[in-house]
């Protein structure tokens, strides 16, 4: 595996895949949020058990948000509260994240149901300590954002079912693919 520094053109070479491709869904395991654009396909997962995912994969372990001009649709802390969590309630004290429905599980599904035409990837842009903003038809958006000086994955583009080197982002500005 080769890691090295990397620099904005990197990852507006390694997201170029991106451009012109339909954005259709945002899942999460656990706390990842799993991005998927492109054709859908049919895999195997490491179970054997076959799944849907796209012809492009994003998973993304950093702070991130689908957004508009004026308003935030959903965003990574909304997996916090529960799917019916309204604004000032209390959150009940068995709420689990990781077992239970979340806001952000809900949010990101209407998301996707409220668009009548595909989302399709206008433009990329890399920022600054491995920021991305993948620009939308329709004005919307998908922002990653870096928030930490470790040296972990913040996130990860790759080709699900293809024996390729997966794009990876860490803190510290280091890449390995």
């Amino acid at each position: 595996m080769d890691t090295r520094i990397f620099n904005k053109t990197d990852i507006l070479r390694a997201t170029a895949i991106l451009r012109g491709k339909v954005f259709w869904r945002c899942a999460r395991a656990a706390n990842m949020a799993m991005f998927d654009f492109g054709a859908r396909k049919k895999i195997l997962d490491s179970r054997g058990a076959e799944k849907e995912v796209g012809e492009v994969a994003l998973h993304v372990h950093c702070r991130w948000r689908i957004a508009g001009e004026s308003q935030i649709f959903v965003g990574d802390r909304d997996i916090n509260y529960p799917a019916e969590y309204r604004e000032g309630q209390e959150i009940p004290e068995e709420f689990d994240w990781d077992r239970d429905l979340t806001r952000l599980d809900k949010l990101a599904r209407l998301f996707f149901e409220h668009h009548d035409e595909q989302l399709i990837v206008e433009s990329v842009e890399a920022g600054n300590a491995g920021s991305l903003r993948i620009s939308l038809s329709g004005g919307s958006f998908l922002e990653l954002f870096p928030d930490d000086s470790l040296n972990d994955e913040n996130w990860r583009l790759f080709e699900p079912g293809r024996d390729l080197p997966h794009f990876v982002v860490k803190g510290q500005g280091h890449i390995s693919s």
